[in-house]
């Protein structure tokens, strides 16, 4: 039954997803599996009302056929009481069956003890994610790291427009709208990377808005912050073209762009620490080292609106070290 359910919903579901790479039907966190609980609920509900529907359908068809000898239309007779009251209290029946579970989920995660859970702030702008750390010191963006198993709180801001935050499987969405703080809860159970993206329209380049949710070990999350800390601008053994890149980067990004992890670091761009390890550039391409530099030529064409200045003066040879000095931003 649960394998024909998920057939049926994702069937359903093709026809009105844009989001080809947005697993919904799949939770791996404790608010991800209650609203599953509910939808499945919802499909039952609905389930048993079409078959009734259904069936009394195919009966009239069937009991009022034309046919040799009977008339066209039925007798009319007296109004039936019994009948009124049931399909007038039915409805509110199934109404209750499902609202029930559905208040007790969202006032029972609203009166949640938040005293020992992950404070993070996301912010939101056209077109990208910014993630704060406050309780570690760490920025980072486009890629949120969480540890398995805890709960965490997002606080979430908009520095422009209404924006959505939305990472299915392991939650609902929340609106972030400027000048106010929205709050939003998971418990991420499964380590994993896990696809996001911004669920309210926000402007040309709203379908790129994306991010990567990587939920870790406790300790590879430690790892990983202990590794944000540290400024990768500094100190690396660098090839000579790598070497001319980070030239360039000086000259060209780091106005705009931070390569420490620190929250005191932070820029109005991006913060590119970890840029070698994510997985995609900008939330669109594939991080490989022609992509980026596709990306680094025109940012407006492959994604409109990003409000990345194009380099100037820059030859073919540029662009090449300049990726692949990006490349090396890594653990």
């Amino acid at each position: 039954m649960k394998k024909i359910l998920y057939l049926f919903s994702s069937f359903c579901l093709l026809f009105i997803s844009g989001c080809s790479s947005i697993d919904v039907l799949n939770p791996k966190g404790s608010q991800g599996n209650e609203q599953l609980s509910l939808i499945k609920l919802s499909i039952y509900i609905m389930m048993l009302v079409i078959i009734v529907v259904v069936a009394l359908f195919i009966w009239f068809v069937y009991k009022y056929r034309a046919r040799p000898g009977h008339q066209p239309f039925p007798r009319q007779e007296n109004r039936n009481k019994k009948l009124e009251i049931t399909w007038t209290v039915l409805p509110f029946i199934l109404l209750f069956i499902l609202a029930v579970p559905m208040v007790k989920s969202v006032f029972g995660e609203a009166q949640m003890d938040n005293s020992k859970a992950m404070k993070i702030k996301v912010t939101a702008s056209e077109f990208w994610w910014k993630f704060e750390y406050p309780e570690k010191g760490v920025v980072t963006s486009q890629e949120l790291h969480l540890p398995k198993d805890q709960r965490v709180v997002l606080e979430l801001h908009s520095k422009d427009v209404i924006h959505s935050f939305w990472v299915p499987q392991l939650g609902g969405k929340q609106d972030l709208i400027p000048g106010r703080t929205n709050k939003l809860a998971i418990t991420p159970e499964k380590i994993g990377t896990y696809q996001g993206k911004c669920a309210e329209f926000c402007g040309t380049g709203h379908s790129y808005m994306r991010f990567t949710v990587k939920v870790d070990s406790k300790q590879d999350y430690e790892k990983w912050l202990d590794h944000m800390k540290k400024d990768q601008s500094s100190g690396q053994k660098l090839s000579a073209d790598e070497t001319e890149g980070r030239k360039l980067f000086g000259k060209n990004c780091l106005s705009c762009h931070a390569t420490s992890g620190l929250t005191g670091a932070d820029k109005k761009g991006p913060n590119l620490t970890d840029f070698g390890d994510r997985d995609h550039v900008a939330g669109v391409l594939k991080n490989t080292p022609p992509n980026l530099k596709q990306w680094l030529k025109d940012p407006e064409k492959v994604k409109p609106g990003s409000h990345m200045p194009k380099p100037e003066g820059l030859s073919e040879h540029d662009y090449t070290a300049l990726s692949h000095y990006l490349q090396t931003l890594k653990k």
